[in-house]
């Protein structure tokens, strides 16, 4: 017996091997694609399988895409066209190498989708280097404290930040970062499994090294088995390194130190992988170095940031008419 529309997802979903972030998004799409199937299609997501056809994720991707992309809300629309539509043809694509539907073609899928996808790339990331600077230099300053509790947890948010900012690694690895996964002899930590399940090396400075060193020291690690401890612990208490921090801790810690330093733009943990590619290119690191730092799967991604940066066409565009000065009171001049 065939299995239905709505089966052969769940199977789908089951055999993928992805992260738990993957696996959601690619759930939350697939959902929309049923949802569409029924709603505007008139296909029951309960029929055989073999009733899917190359034309219902067209209509779909038809549905998703933007009849423009001139402004950042259509642009964003645009990226979740794609994120979206990626995960229905990795489905088609299943459906293909399992037999489950022998009769779809993926090559007749990648044509069509081809005629409907706008020419786009998409414009570099909003990076604020002199945000993501401020909040570094706020952290530097917090003043030690004399608790215990107190002084292990600036310490943790120096380290943490100051990692976040050299190494440039998602929030998802950090949190999954374990003290012997981090080298301070070498600078270096192993990212393991990370997004597309690859893994890499990413490297850090002296102060960073120096910050974790310390952070680890006044969490008391120490004995055998302190190369499991997680290397950011989410409740701090000297002598209990407890359980590993987690995503939303971290995004919610920016977000505190955003008010603090007086950051008005939004800044996320995200951000700081975003300035350190930025700044790679600044200072002109090879490409492919910056891919491999980053982790990016296709050096497409890299050459994101490769183009030139706002912040250069800004110093360039000065250089030629002067630098630019603040629009501040006007004066009244008295004639």
């Amino acid at each position: 017996m065939k299995a239905t529309i709505e089966e052969a997802v769940t199977r789908f979903l089951e055999d993928l091997r992805l992260s738990p972030r993957s696996r959601a998004t690619y759930k939350i799409a697939l959902r929309k694609f049923l949802h569409h199937l029924t709603e505007n299609q008139g296909v029951d997501p309960t029929a055989p399988i073999d009733q899917l056809r190359e034309e219902h994720a067209i209509a779909f991707l038809r549905d998703l895409v933007p009849e423009d992309i001139r402004t950042p809300e259509e642009v964003s629309q645009m990226r979740t066209a794609q994120t979206t539509f990626a995960a229905v043809r990795k489905f088609f694509g299943y459906l293909v190498s399992f037999d489950l539907h022998p009769g779809l073609s993926t090559e007749k899928l990648r044509v069509r989708a081809a005629t409907v996808l706008p020419r786009f790339t998409p414009p570099p990331p909003d990076v604020r280097t002199d945000d993501l600077e401020r909040i570094v230099a706020h952290v530097r300053s917090l003043p030690a404290a004399s608790d215990p509790s107190q002084e292990l947890r600036r310490l943790k948010i120096r380290a943490l930040i100051l990692f976040l900012f050299r190494t440039g690694v998602r929030v998802s690895e950090l949190c999954a970062l374990r003290r012997q996964d981090i080298d301070l002899e070498t600078g270096t930590a192993r990212i393991y499994r990370a997004k597309g399940g690859k893994s890499r090396t990413v490297h850090f400075d002296s102060e960073t090294a120096e910050a974790l060193a310390a952070y680890w020291r006044a969490r008391g690690d120490s004995g055998r088995g302190v190369g499991l401890y997680p290397a950011f612990s989410g409740r701090d208490r000297p002598g209990q390194p407890g359980k590993a921090i987690s995503p939303r801790t971290v995004q919610a810690l920016v977000s505190r130190l955003c008010e603090q330093a007086g950051v008005e733009y939004a800044v996320t943990p995200h951000s700081f992988r975003h300035g350190l590619a930025t700044e790679l290119v600044r200072r002109r690191v090879r490409e492919s170095t910056v891919q491999a730092i980053l982790g990016h799967a296709s050096p497409v991604t890299t050459r994101i940031y490769v183009h030139l940066t706002a912040q250069e066409a800004a110093e360039e565009y000065q250089a030629a008419f002067g630098p630019y000065r603040r629009p501040g009171p006007r004066q009244v001049v008295d004639r």
